[in-house]
């Protein structure tokens, strides 16, 4: 791959913060159930101002080692990194054109830090050795389970402080268990655990991929076990596509299992979904009228979408980062609530959403060309997409750095030509 090769004894690389920033994270949202001086956002910011120091630190030492210059270095960036980069700088510059139209620079500092700023995580998933790739989606997958197996249990146990804690946090509108059990929240909200439970089902794709189907298989069905619980439309339409998406490769494209196997797993899971059907009736009519309202729910929000559009400061600046998210709530007329695409194309204009789109097509032409490298992270930016289309993940400062690794990791691929198919276990 197109990767820097670090000395051993830097270590810096090695030993990337970067890994460990979703259980960090998902601890720090645990702790502040208990606590209301801990606070998960602030906790997330600082970590990331470390990765982004550690991060400069391991590409000025690679610079120093191979005696380049800034000139030089920027000589061997490709095609996508350097619209990460103008995609960066332009979101950078937008506080110049959000503020001159009205809005506080409050606005634009919070998405930023929450939906820009993580993109130190494109850098971490750049330079990353396959080692490290592996450390990050273990970690990455293990902060999902803590937070899926605590949100289970709290969704189970209902106990007061925890409904008491997502009342404050906003996450449902009254303090009692019926309202609490309509979504499974966790302690970090349905929409951001749906999303991160789906990215670690794509996580997992990783180690069926690399182990020839020998591992991940486990991983992938809690991970799509606590998408559902979630309750999210999107998260749970993505988790289908995502499964059918992982039978496409192992069975139809790398051919690693025999398809008497697919026969089988079809029975097993029509079978599981009979038998779920008999003993929770209630629960699998719940999910099919979640899933049925999705078309509804997007034709009520396009009005939205339109209204925003139709009143766009600057049709090709846009209106600047944040100006029509949730932080811009009772400033700006046209509040894009749902809908993540909708309001980058806002917010950006033509040529945000021009550098956007150009970034996204080039990943899938790189991802697409060898899917036994890049299966996982093509998976976790198709799905980052689609759930974007009805909700503002891009926004979320648990969801996008997860995106942008997987941006990163394809970003180091690009010149590498070679095939490398899984073998097909027998």
């Amino acid at each position: 791959m197109n990767r820097f090769k670090f000395k051993e004894n830097i270590g810096l690389e090695r030993y990337q913060l970067s890994y460990a920033y979703y259980v960090m994270v998902a601890l720090s949202y645990v702790a502040a159930m208990f606590s209301s001086f801990i606070r998960p956002g602030i906790i997330a910011s600082s970590l990331l101002c470390l990765i982004w120091l550690q991060l400069f630190a391991i590409l000025y030492f690679e610079m120093k080692d191979r005696r380049m210059g800034i000139k030089a270095a920027f000589a061997t960036m490709n095609t996508i990194d350097i619209l990460a980069l103008m995609y960066f700088v332009y979101n950078l510059l937008s506080v110049i054109w959000c503020t001159a139209f009205g809005m506080p620079f409050s606005v634009w500092a919070g998405e930023f830090v929450t939906g820009i700023y993580t993109m130190a995580f494109y850098i971490a998933g750049r330079i990353a050795k396959e080692s490290f790739r592996d450390k990050f989606y273990s970690w990455f997958i293990a902060a999902v389970y803590i937070l899926g197996v605590i949100g289970v249990i709290l969704f189970i146990w209902g106990p007061q402080f925890y409904l008491d804690y997502l009342f404050h946090a906003d996450l449902i509108s009254k303090a009692d268990i019926g309202t609490m059990r309509v979504r499974m929240h966790s302690v970090t909200g349905s929409i951001q655990l749906g999303y991160i439970s789906v990215a670690a089902m794509l996580g997992a794709v990783h180690f069926i991929m690399k182990s020839r189907g020998k591992k991940g298989k486990l991983l992938l069905l809690g991970a799509m076990l606590f998408a559902f619980l979630s309750n999210q439309r999107s998260a749970m339409v993505v988790a289908i596509l995502v499964l059918l998406y992982i039978n496409y490769l192992v069975f139809f494209v790398y051919r690693l299992f025999d398809k008497k196997y697919f026969a089988i797993e079809c029975v097993a899971f029509g079978g599981v979904f009979v038998l779920m059907c008999v003993i929770f009736s209630s629960a699998i009519m719940k999910v099919y009228y979640r899933l049925v309202s999705l078309p509804g729910a997007i034709g009520q929000r396009s009005d939205q979408w339109i209204g925003a559009i139709n009143n766009m400061s600057s049709l090709w600046l846009g209106n600047g980062l944040g100006a029509n998210g949730h932080r811009a709530n009772g400033i700006s007329e046209h509040m894009i609530a749902d809908g993540g695409l909708a309001k980058l194309f806002v917010e950006m204009g033509v040529i945000g959403t021009a550098i956007f789109i150009y970034l996204m097509i080039l990943c899938f032409k790189y991802a697409l060309r060898d899917l036994g490298i890049c299966a996982a992270e093509c998976g976790i930016i198709a799905v980052t997409l689609l759930t974007s289309i009805g909700s503002n993940i891009l926004t979320f400062q648990l969801a996008t750095p997860v995106f942008w690794f997987a941006v990163g990791v394809i970003g180091a691929c690009v010149k590498d030509s070679s095939s490398r198919l899984p073998a097909r276990v027998d």
